[in-house]
């Protein structure tokens, strides 16, 4: 006879009219299991799977090379990560050749972050400092702030400082390299003058533009009697000189706040009223005006930079966001234009669309179709092909400069998530 597994000896209890039974269970005797063949059919479908040994999967370096290429290129910390993972992987991404063949993946550089200015008074006299907001981990020297200095444009991975508390001078720096170069000369009239950095590197595509040559452009507005002149002149760092100015009468004044943009070897700037543009062509050291074929009613027009190889011009009223694409004609004429409008109501507080606080476009990211829009309550980046908006800082900012590079040199100590 088999031991039972409950035992004979069971109590029961009444409770509310019901008989609860409290049963012992009893473990079986070990003797007392049937033993089965362990060839039997039963036995075999019992007994649990064999351990396999665990190895890691091993992929050769050239399907590695790959997988690292395709990594994003908006956060150079995951390549920081890679470098660190063996001895291996760090020898392949500091190849020589690794860099090239990553930026050749891409279409355009990535953000890296944006600069902004504030002027300050705690120290008695009031004096500028640039500061970057990093948008990936990157090293303490290129995050930074540049107190003393003031940014004036960034582009191809250059930013142009002008230093007029410091040492008077202005001063182009390659953030990624860590390179700067001194120029001659500083700005005299800040609120007259737009200044722009651009590369000058025949044939470059923009994705390496380190180490130069560069051209800084400069195109200010001056006084003479009753008449209002343009006056522009560039500086090259082949040369070191910077080349006679020319320049041209026209009634309006350039906006020294506002943004420049550069299709080729031609500079684009803009002008406080009506919508005007000066194109300044650094190959031909000539001067024309353009005056652009829309205008808003009581609102600004503001020139944002290039999209799509056209020169992009934003303007916000309230719920939308107007965004105009033109071409830019021969001689100073105006091209074909192309209009869109983006609905802010889904992308922003609701308080700062209906109330009576301004609320403008004031960066552009070329490349990447990212547009900054200042409002009382922060600034917001908007996607202009997913519609995504995020609020990248809390300040009140009238003008942001995104910084467009590649990063995969060599690494500082990384910040922590919430420094990035």
């Amino acid at each position: 006879n088999q031991t039972p597994l409950l035992s004979q000896s069971q109590k029961k209890t009444r409770k509310g009219g019901k008989t609860v039974f409290h049963l012992r269970i009893r473990p079986p005797n070990q003797n007392q299991i049937p033993r089965q063949n362990p060839q039997s059919p039963a036995m075999a479908t019992s007994l649990p799977p064999p351990l396999r040994s665990r190895r890691t999967l091993e992929l050769p370096d050239d399907v590695m090379e790959e997988i690292f290429l395709r990594l994003p290129a908006d956060n150079p910390a995951s390549l920081a990560r890679v470098a660190g993972g063996c001895k291996s992987w760090l020898a392949m991404v500091s190849d020589p050749n690794f860099a090239p063949a990553y930026r050749r993946l891409r279409d355009a550089p990535p953000m890296l972050g944006f600069l902004y200015n504030y002027r300050y008074t705690d120290e008695g006299a009031p004096y500028w400092t640039s500061h970057f907001r990093a948008a990936a981990a990157l090293p303490p020297r290129v995050r930074r702030d540049r107190k003393h200095w003031r940014a004036l444009d960034s582009r191809h991975g250059l930013v142009l400082f002008d230093t007029p508390e410091s040492d008077g001078h202005l001063v182009v720096s390659d953030l990624v390299t860590g390179e700067h170069w001194k120029i001659d000369g500083h700005i005299t009239f800040p609120d007259a003058c737009n200044a722009t950095v651009l590369c000058a590197r025949d044939g470059c595509d923009h994705r390496d533009c380190h180490g130069g040559p560069f051209l800084v452009a400069c195109v200010d507005s001056v006084v003479a009697g009753d008449r209002r002149i343009t006056c522009a002149m560039f500086y090259s760092s082949v040369t070191g000189k910077w080349i006679d100015p020319i320049f041209v009468e026209q009634p309006n004044v350039i906006d020294a706040r506002g943004h420049s943009a550069v299709l080729g070897n031609k500079v684009y700037v803009p002008c406080v009223k009506d919508g005007s543009v000066v194109e300044y062509n650094t190959r031909e050291n000539k001067l024309s005006v353009i005056k652009a074929p829309f205008e808003v009613q009581d609102q600004k027009i503001e020139l944002m930079g290039v999209e799509d190889g056209m020169l992009l011009f934003a303007s916000v009223v309230k719920p939308r966001l107007y965004l105009w694409s033109m071409e830019a004609g021969p001689r100073g004429a105006a091209g074909r234009a192309q209009s869109r409008f983006i609905e802010l109501g889904p992308l922003l507080p609701r308080p700062v669309l209906v109330d009576n606080t301004e609320v403008s476009a004031v960066g552009f990211a070329e490349g990447v179709g990212v547009i900054f829009i200042k409002t009382k309550v922060g600034l917001y980046t908007i996607h202009l092909k997913s519609k995504q908006s995020n609020q990248v800082h809390r300040g009140y900012i009238n003008k942001v400069m995104p910084y467009m590079s590649f990063y995969t040199g060599a690494w500082e100590p990384l910040p922590a998530s919430d420094e990035a």
